[in-house]
């Protein structure tokens, strides 16, 4: 089975890499290794920099469709059965403190129709893992419960939906040991507010950091804030919006400022 990812592609600069929708037909069974279960591992290369050339496939919301819905269990486990490095959820945070794989909040309703426009702050995670998708075979899930099905056979990524709740992501993968196999996406303005902040335990995870304009590169690099060990963190930039260069004029010489920092740079394109 086909399914959508986010691919870690080299450009034909050759001076970083590149993140594009792409087409996977690949078996688990022949792509097995400790790259698929840590960031970090010895024989993992992934928070290594320019020097690891393996290529990083994200499924963005699990290997979805009509059967099985974005954020589904049944789509991550199509995306690993398929042979993605990670797969990517969407992170909340319930009434009760409990991370929650689910993207909006309000709930759309082609999420949900017995939950729609129910807030999930709003709602205990007993509450919202009660809430139907579309397919009815499946529920939303807790991040813990995901994490656990993860363990062991893929790497997974977090969008944090709301600033204020990065916090306890933070927290939420350090309590489920999950710290080498699990990290987090977020703006580069949140991930320098972190350090500023001293938010407890943000050394211990590892982020992709969002960058929507060269002028947030810029800050990045530029502030006395990014010391080594916040460098060491952020072992992925994201490119929002690559190839607009209203935004990023000057790709090419963005991403060897990356790489000269030991960073894998990569561009999102629509």
């Amino acid at each position: 089975m086909l399914f959508n990812v986010l691919c870690l592609v080299a450009l034909t600069t050759g001076t970083g890499t590149i993140l594009s929708n792409t087409n996977t037909n690949s078996n688990s069974d022949d792509y097995d290794g400790p790259w698929r279960t840590s960031l970090d591992d010895e024989n993992s290369c992934w928070t290594e920099g320019p020097s690891c050339t393996r290529v990083l496939t994200t499924s963005h919301g699990g290997d979805w469709n009509v059967d099985y819905p974005y954020d589904s269990m049944g789509a991550f486990n199509n995306a690993y059965i398929n042979g993605a490095d990670s797969v990517k959820g969407d992170f909340r945070v319930s009434l009760d403190n409990i991370g929650m794989v689910m993207h909006s909040s309000p709930i759309e309703i082609y999420e949900s129709i017995n939950c729609f426009n129910k807030k999930v702050e709003e709602m205990s995670a007993e509450e919202c893992q009660q809430c139907e998708m579309i397919n009815k075979d499946y529920h939303f899930v807790s991040v813990p419960d995901m994490l656990s099905w993860a363990n062991g056979k893929v790497n997974v990524m977090y969008c944090v939906k709301e600033s204020t709740d990065i916090p306890r992501a933070i927290t939420t993968l350090i309590e489920n040991n999950a710290t080498h196999r699990a990290f987090l996406e977020v703006h580069v303005d949140e991930y320098l507010n972190l350090i500023t902040t001293n938010t407890p335990h943000w050394d211990e995870v590892y982020y992709v950091l969002e960058i929507k304009s060269a002028n947030d590169l810029d800050t990045l690099l530029n502030t006395t804030t990014c010391n080594e060990l916040c460098l060491q963190r952020s072992f992925l930039y994201e490119f929002q919006d690559s190839l607009d260069r209203t935004k990023f004029p000057d790709l090419e010489n963005d991403i060897k400022r990356v790489k000269q920092y030991n960073i894998r740079a990569m561009g999102v394109t629509p």
